[in-house]
């Protein structure tokens, strides 16, 4: 591995060509997939990816290269080019930087590494697995069952005299299974996912509930009907329907989206932009959440942003290149799959705030509506759609479990879908996580909320 002076010499040969900022970040990441297909284990695949990324920002451009070689000799190369790339002409005097070393807490803390964990067990968790979800009393005419675990250290430095370090680790079992009867048949797919070594299958309990409710979920959907396209009122389950929040406002919440001026939130801090009921927060340092870390990918401190505050737009999410072009700070929102991406503003844990409404209240102020157990997929923007994975009709005030609906889209604008949350419940549901896809690749997060009444929207 390279040693902390050559990163220093990296570094101040940048400052030397005249690079106003320069960012090393360098990666080592371990990673295990077992696949298991039809109860058959398909081998272990093991992988190490090492690497480092080049950051340059220069005035209002910036350069980003990397390269697997992690030497000081590749990477003085790397600061070539990338000054060449950004046209500077006038080198600066010889300064040198000091290099202090800072460490932050992880809220993610692991007891069981995933290197220290033979195979055999981690075969011995997708076999349980598999075997619970076939003796569930449902039809599983197809099941296959994949564990991955990430062990990711990264280190950063930068020319402002930052090092810093940080190891985020996380575990995942995915299911992926077709339940039948006779022609009818219906395929889903689910993640149980954890910030957490392998001490997440301590209780074998809970990772083969997952797999039993799955399956038995997927059934119940398979047998479920249809509506037509209407508007009326929707209820979102406490937990991860949260995922409303990441598509219909999220995304637009990042600087980049509001630096491009493609968010319908941009110039809007200080204004009323949303219901009262919506406090919007985005929390990185949330204990054990597939969201959280110790710091961002630029190696700030993960931290607690609020975004929206009794309906009030506050902030924006902001890495460094797209806060400064907006006269901003970082908020701990430089995110980055790995070192062959930029980082950009993404984000995190998302989250509505609790309110102070009774949930069997909003699920009885709904004379006709639809009730959401789970979100699926979906896209953001300033027009969003999400799947609804799972959903009931509510009658007179209840749920009705024997009207299941599926094969519906939740859309609309999000602008105008959050000022029309009317009711918030009291308590905060957690959920699983999954990942987000952007420009600067796939990365880990949550959207939890407490249960949320939208007064109308359009689904179909």
């Amino acid at each position: 591995m390279i040693q902390k002076d050559e990163i220093r010499q990296v570094l101040e040969s940048a400052k030397a060509l005249g690079i106003e900022f320069a960012e090393l970040f360098f990666e080592d990441r371990e990673e295990t997939n077992i696949p298991c297909i039809e109860t058959v284990i398909q081998g272990v695949k093991s992988l190490r990816i090492c690497g480092a990324g080049l950051y340059l920002i220069q005035g209002l451009s910036n350069v980003y290269l990397y390269t697997n070689q992690v030497t000081k000799e590749a990477l003085l190369d790397l600061v070539k080019k990338g000054a060449e790339m950004l046209e500077i002409k006038a080198r600066a005097a010889a300064a040198g930087i000091v290099l202090t070393e800072k460490s932050y807490h992880n809220p993610c803390p692991v007891v069981k590494y995933p290197s220290q964990i033979s195979n055999q067990d981690k075969i011995n968790v997708l076999l349980e697995a598999d075997k619970a979800a076939r003796s569930a009393g449902v039809n599983v005419r197809s099941l296959n069952v994949n564990y991955f675990d990430t062990d990711q250290r990264v280190l950063i430095a930068n020319t402002e005299g930052l090092y810093t370090t940080d190891r985020r680790v996380t575990t995942r079992m995915r299911m992926q299974a077709v339940v039948a009867d006779g022609d009818s048949a219906y395929g889903t797919w689910d993640d149980y996912t954890k910030a957490s070594g392998f001490e997440a299958y301590d209780d074998e309990l809970s990772y083969t509930s997952f797999a039993k409710d799955m399956v038995k979920r997927a059934d119940r959907i398979r047998t479920a009907g249809s509506i037509s396209p209407c508007t009326v009122p929707v209820v979102l389950a406490a937990g991860g329907c949260g995922t409303l929040w990441h598509e219909s406002c999220g995304h637009s919440l990042e600087a980049i989206a509001i630096a491009h001026r493609s968010s319908a939130f941009v110039d809007k801090i200080g204004e009323k932009v949303a219901s009262d009921k919506v406090t919007l927060v985005d929390d990185g340092t949330l204990p054990g959440q597939y969201g959280s870390a110790a710091i961002d990918d630029e190696g700030h401190p993960m931290q607690r942003n609020i975004l929206i505050e009794n309906g009030v737009l506050k902030s924006y999410m902001c890495d460094r290149y797209y806060g400064k072009l907006l006269g901003m700070e970082s908020t701990g929102s430089g995110r980055r799959q790995n070192y062959t991406y930029a980082p950009v503003s993404r984000m995190t844990n998302t989250c509505l705030a609790e309110g102070s409404d009774d949930e069997d209240e909003i699920v009885r102020s709904v004379d006709n509506g639809l009730y959401v157990e789970s979100i699926g997929g979906g896209f953001g923007g300033m027009q969003f759609s999400l799947e609804v994975k799972e959903g009931f009709w509510i009658k007179n005030g209840q749920i009705d479990r024997d009207h299941q609906v599926k094969n519906i889209m939740l859309t609309g604008n999000g602008i105008d879908v959050i000022k029309r949350i009317d009711r918030v419940g009291k308590k905060m549901k957690y959920e699983k996580g999954g990942f987000c896809g952007a420009s600067s690749g796939l990365i880990p997060t949550t959207t939890p909320q407490p249960m949320v009444r939208i007064s109308h929207m359009a689904i179909g």
